[in-house]
């Protein structure tokens, strides 16, 4: 066999393979046959962001890219404020979501949520702010008590549909049974804007991913710290609708050879991200 025949072999059976990964979905697991549409919010560094450049960058736009390209499909992106997601991934508008959605027991009950990366909440104060601040112990929530009862009567931002703006509602009320005030939560369409509100002084504290938080203060703004981090310490997934488990177990399937080659590893360092112990999912 010449060099050129033994070259040409090889590239024939590796688009062969991935053919034939594609091949497996059944017909109607995806929108578009060969093709993988995934929406995320692309106001949240650093999961999914449009850089000074003007393109997509961030950890989910690397990591869904890697893994649509293992499973042998084009990806295309939808990019859509967060409340608007789970909405479009049920009127059937893209197959998946790849943005920084929590699994939840209410979001479980609609949806496949397949684990890919983990991190925890923080409150993002200015750098001479003792707000927020507690002797707390991360994985023990309860230790985060005294944290959120320095915020009685103050204003913080948070994202209006994310696992973020529940928690914080759920403690203003457990600071009010105990004759605290209430936090004054002001929610926004996206973490973007949440930012945005403490950075302009309309808060004196944003609520966040631990992740996008260190981003901002780190890339743009190091007039603010995280007083504390790590609170619901929760895994990230991949979602799909709840019928569609073919797409799902697919998925799983192409985030294990992501990690088999070292694909994984490397995005989630890039992107200062802890991995899952697991891919599977609640079925």
């Amino acid at each position: 066999m010449t060099k050129h025949s033994m070259y040409l072999a090889i590239i024939l059976t590796m688009l062969s393979a991935a053919s034939a990964e594609a091949d497996e979905l059944p017909k109607g697991a995806l929108l578009q046959s060969g093709e993988i549409a995934m929406a995320a919010d692309f106001a949240a560094a650093p999961n999914q962001f449009i850089n000074k450049d003007g393109k997509m960058d961030g950890l989910n736009y690397d990591l869904c890219g890697g893994l649509a390209e293992k499973m042998g499909l084009k990806i295309q992106w939808t990019n859509l404020a967060f409340p608007g997601l789970v909405p479009g991934l049920q009127a059937r508008r893209f197959d998946g979501l790849c943005t920084a959605i929590f699994v939840n027991p209410d979001r479980l009950k609609i949806m496949n949520m397949v684990p890919y990366v983990q991190w925890g909440e923080g409150m993002m104060v200015a750098k001479d702010s003792d707000l927020g601040k507690c002797d707390f112990k991360s994985g023990d929530n309860a230790s985060y008590n005294a944290c959120f009862d320095t915020l009685a009567g103050k204003s913080v931002s948070v994202a209006a549909s994310g696992t973020t703006n529940k928690n914080l509602k759920d403690h203003s009320q457990r600071m009010v049974a105990k004759g605290l005030a209430p936090i004054d939560i002001r929610a926004f369409d996206s973490n973007s804007e949440a930012i945005q509100a403490i950075a302009s002084g309309q808060t004196v504290a944003a609520y966040l991913n631990d992740p996008q938080a260190a981003y901002y203060i780190n890339n743009t703004n190091k007039n603010f710290k995280l007083s504390f981090t790590g609170y619901a310490s929760n895994q990230l997934a991949l979602a799909v609708m709840k019928d569609n488990t073919a797409l799902a177990d697919a998925l799983v399937k192409g985030l294990e050879t992501l990690k088999a080659d070292g694909s994984y590893a490397k995005i989630l360092a890039k992107w200062g991200v802890a991995e899952v112990p697991s891919f599977a999912y609640a079925k």
